[in-house]
């Protein structure tokens, strides 16, 4: 039983860095001359303003998914608001799927159809790659910023985090 709340309390350590990760690019966006989030770029997505939606994205249907509430991609997809509403329902969403992270039973198997296949992956897989999904989108941000001369950007690294929770940080 131990050994279970142990794993359990490392998924929960993972969406707390997620939302610190976040939280740290949010901050650095947010300083940000707004025309610049939608200047474009040749990657994965086209602005750094479509990246965070498609981040937010992920995190969104995947939370629907793991709940049992279908894909819940409307609230992205119909999203018209500015980029202070765009970051604040991005961090709703982050914060809201640590809270599941929280009590969920990381062993249920969640079954899904995707592009006319069936699938069943276990709770922890899912939030392990949405977790991941977003540190790796989080770092094509960075490197648009790069791009855009932004010199001054916060480290978003899983061991930034480890380090700064050891500091007392956070």
């Amino acid at each position: 039983m131990c050994e279970i709340k142990e794993i359990n309390k490392r998924y929960i350590d993972y969406a707390t860095y997620n939302i610190w990760a976040n939280n740290r690019l949010i901050t650095d966006l947010t300083l940000l001359n707004d025309k610049l989030l939608y200047k474009e770029f040749v990657g994965s997505f086209p602005t750094i303003c479509a990246t965070v939606k498609h981040i937010w994205y992920a995190e969104t249907i995947w939370l629907s998914r793991l709940k049992g509430d279908g894909n819940g991609a409307e609230a992205v997809t119909s999203f018209s608001g500015d980029n202070k509403a765009l970051f604040s329902q991005w961090q709703a969403t982050s914060k809201n799927f640590k809270e599941f992270t929280e009590t969920v039973d990381l062993e249920k198997e969640i079954q899904f159809e995707s592009k006319g296949d069936n699938f069943s992956i276990p709770s922890r897989e899912i939030i392990q790659t949405v977790f991941n999904h977003g540190s790796f989108h989080r770092g094509q941000v960075v490197m648009m910023l790069r791009q855009l001369d932004v010199a001054k950007i916060q480290q978003t690294d899983y061991i930034e985090w480890v380090r700064e929770k050891a500091r007392g940080n956070i």
